[in-house]
């Protein structure tokens, strides 16, 4: 896992951390307390900070480049499509985690939010007029086109997904996450060559589960929707992948258990083989689960996306398997307390930092 660098800090105190063009680190000065103004560009960059994440683009010159900005700002919404422009307040933080910034930034203003024309539709063809049917639900894949022709259910526990805004889509496609212009037209709809991340994963008929997803969704010609069903079908009317519209989970009364984990030395990882940490969130603002070997038990408090976890109490089992269980256990126990705030997408939850760090990615029981 990629370890994020602090290369250097600026006199007087700093406002921002970002990566320069060839992979340095730069910061520009603020007196502690002070506002700025930062103007943030129109989407989210993939990054890798202490794990991959999505960046905001971030400058302090309206004239000069974006930079990527790795932390989060406090009280700020971001919706891709538009630039910003922002008044901020940035303060020190009293020792910060060794993986996080010293820094807090917390939205003063929304001082301009302007529409940006998107790069990725499709050229020559005019931006849809309406997209009520598609736009604002969450689409998932129940079956797809194959290379081999046939409709086929997508692997266990790997979703393909569709999110349609204004002249985007975009979500999962299995492994990567994507995004492409589109149009549509009555029932016509176009989609464009479509960008992705670069991650590769295992096993290989994952990546080709992929590329099998993002042939079929390029390919669409029509639409059609019944109920809570999305039917995408080629230019010769066959059909090539079917959706479901879903809704995503709750964070009280959904059974979540761990994928990745930080182990506290600037670094996220998955779950050893043989092992399992849950979390169970109660209407009572009571937080218990498994970590691993011992039972845990705290309590959270909620403010819109922001989250407060107390410091859990544990059993007291000594597991002497697998190997480093204990150790994997201890990580999660000391960072849980480090969340400040909680994101679900889907069946899918994060707890990160206040500098936006990975804690725990959970994913909801089927």
């Amino acid at each position: 896992m990629t370890v994020l660098i602090v290369a250097g800090l600026m006199a007087l105190s700093v406002l921002l951390t970002a990566c320069t063009p060839t992979g340095g680190e730069v910061e520009s000065g603020a007196m502690e307390g002070e506002t700025k103004t930062l103007f943030v560009g129109p989407e989210l960059v993939e990054c890798t900070g202490v794990a991959p994440q999505q960046c905001l683009q971030v400058r302090e010159d309206p004239n000069a480049d974006y930079e990527l900005f790795y932390s989060s700002i406090e009280g700020f919404t971001f919706e891709p499509g538009y630039e910003y422009e922002l008044l901020v307040r940035v303060d020190t933080v009293a020792n910060p985690p060794a993986d996080g910034s010293s820094l807090q930034y917390t939205l003063v203003e929304v001082v301009a939010q302007t529409p940006v024309a998107s790069a990725d539709k499709p050229e020559g063809i005019p931006v849809p007029t309406t997209v009520a049917e598609l736009a604002g639900v969450r689409w998932v894949v129940e079956t797809y086109l194959n290379a081999g022709g046939e409709m086929v259910e997508p692997l266990a526990g790997r979703e393909l997904t569709a999110t349609f805004d204004l002249e985007r889509v975009s979500g999962k496609s299995g492994c990567n996450n994507y995004f492409a212009g589109y149009v549509v037209d009555g029932n016509t709809l176009t989609i464009s060559q479509a960008g992705s991340t670069m991650m590769a994963c295992e096993p290989a008929e994952l990546m080709q589960q992929e590329a099998d997803f993002l042939a079929a969704l390029q390919s669409a010609a029509t639409y059609t929707i019944d109920g809570d069903r999305l039917l995408i079908a080629n230019a010769d009317g066959e059909t090539v992948l079917a959706f479901r519209a879903t809704e995503p989970a709750g964070l009280v009364g959904t059974a979540w258990t761990a994928v990745m984990y930080n182990t506290g030395t600037e670094a996220v990882t998955n779950l050893m083989e043989g092992t399992t940490i849950t979390a169970n969130f109660t209407a009572d603002g009571r937080l218990n689960g498994s970590a691993g070997c011992n039972n845990y038990m705290t309590s959270y408090v909620l403010d819109g996306q922001n989250i407060t976890i107390e410091p859990p109490a544990t059993t007291r089992k000594l597991c002497p398997e697998p190997v480093g269980i204990m150790e994997q256990e201890a990580a999660f126990v000391t960072m849980l307390p480090q969340a400040a705030t909680y994101s679900i997408s889907g069946n899918t939850l994060e707890l990160r930092t206040a500098d936006g760090a990975l804690i725990t990615s959970f994913t909801a029981a089927q």
